[in-house]
C-alpha cells in the first residue's frame, strides 16, 4: 500500500511539471515593465531637505538609462543607469562629484516607483553629502506632446490678424511660437506658459509688444475660442477670434 501511495505521488507531480501552470520569472529576467518615458523624482534625506530630478528614460530589455535635470542638488544634471529585474530595480545616478546607488520597486503598470538611496561617494561642491541616505519615489509625466493651430484675431477696429501657434507641451507648462500675417508690428512671438486638458495661456514679447492668448478648446470641433491681449505699439490688435487644430 505504501509503495503504491509513492508511485501515485510520483505520477501526480510529474503530471503538475507537464500542465504548463504559472512560473515566476526566473531571476534576472525582464519582466513586462517598461520605464521608458518621461519621470519626476524626489529624493527625500535622513538629514532633512530634499532634491528633485526630471527627465526621459529609455529602455533596452532590462537596461534602463537616462539624463535628469536635478534640483536641490550640489550639480544640475547627472546621469542616470541601472536595471529592472520583474519589479526590482536598482539603479546609479552619477552626477560630478557625487555617486547615488538607489534600489526598490516599480508598480505593476510602469506609472511610478520607490525605494531608499545611499550617497556611495562625494567630492568637492558635494563633500557635503557623503554618507548620506534617504528614501525616494518617481512619477512617469505626461510625455511632451505637440499640436498646431491656425486662424485668425479680429481686433475691434481693424481688419483681422492672421495667426499660426505650435505648442509643445511636457506636462502643463507649455513652449511655442506664433507667426502673424497682417500685422501692423508683430510678426513671430515665442511664446511660454501653461496648459490644461482644454485650455492655455500663453505669452510672449515682440519689440515694444507683448501678447497674452488665452484659449478654450472644444475637443469636438477641435476649435479654440482665442483671447488676445496685447500692450505696448500693438495694443491695437487685441481681439477674439477662433483657431482649429490642424495637427496633430
Amino acid at each position: 500500500m505504501k509503495a503504491f501511495l509513492t508511485i501515485v505521488m510520483i505520477c501526480y507531480c510529474l503530471t503538475l511539471s507537464s500542465c504548463g501552470g504559472y512560473s515566476a520569472p526566473a531571476a534576472g529576467q525582464p519582466s513586462g515593465i517598461n520605464m521608458a518615458g518621461t519621470w519626476q523624482f524626489t529624493f527625500t534625506s535622513s538629514k532633512g531637505g530634499s532634491m528633485t530630478a526630471s527627465g526621459s528614460l529609455s529602455q533596452t530589455g532590462g537596461t534602463v538609462s537616462g539624463t535628469l535635470n536635478l534640483t536641490g542638488s550640489c550639480t544640475s544634471s547627472g546621469s542616470f543607469s541601472g536595471s529592472v529585474s520583474v519589479y526590482a530595480l536598482s539603479f546609479t545616478l552619477t552626477q560630478t562629484g557625487e555617486m547615488i546607488s538607489l534600489s526598490g520597486s516599480v508598480a505593476t503598470d510602469s506609472s511610478s516607483a520607490n525605494g531608499s538611496y545611499q550617497v556611495t561617494s562625494a567630492t568637492g561642491a558635494c563633500a557635503s553629502a557623503i554618507g548620506d541616505s534617504g528614501t525616494w519615489s518617481g512619477t512617469r509625466t505626461t510625455a511632451a506632446a505637440s499640436a498646431a493651430f491656425v486662424g485668425s484675431i479680429q481686433p475691434p477696429d481693424r481688419m483681422p490678424v492672421g495667426v499660426t501657434i505650435r505648442i509643445t507641451t511636457p506636462g502643463t507648462q507649455a513652449t511655442g511660437i506664433a507667426d502673424f500675417t497682417s500685422s501692423a508690428c508683430m510678426h513671430s512671438v515665442n511664446l511660454d506658459g501653461t496648459t490644461s486638458d482644454s485650455a492655455i495661456d500663453l505669452s510672449g514679447e515682440n519689440g515694444d509688444s507683448s501678447i497674452t492668448l488665452q484659449g478654450i478648446l472644444d475637443k469636438n470641433t477641435k476649435t479654440m475660442n482665442m483671447t488676445s491681449t496685447v500692450t505696448g505699439a500693438c495694443q491695437a490688435e487685441s481681439g477674439v477670434g477662433s483657431l482649429t487644430k490642424v495637427s496633430p
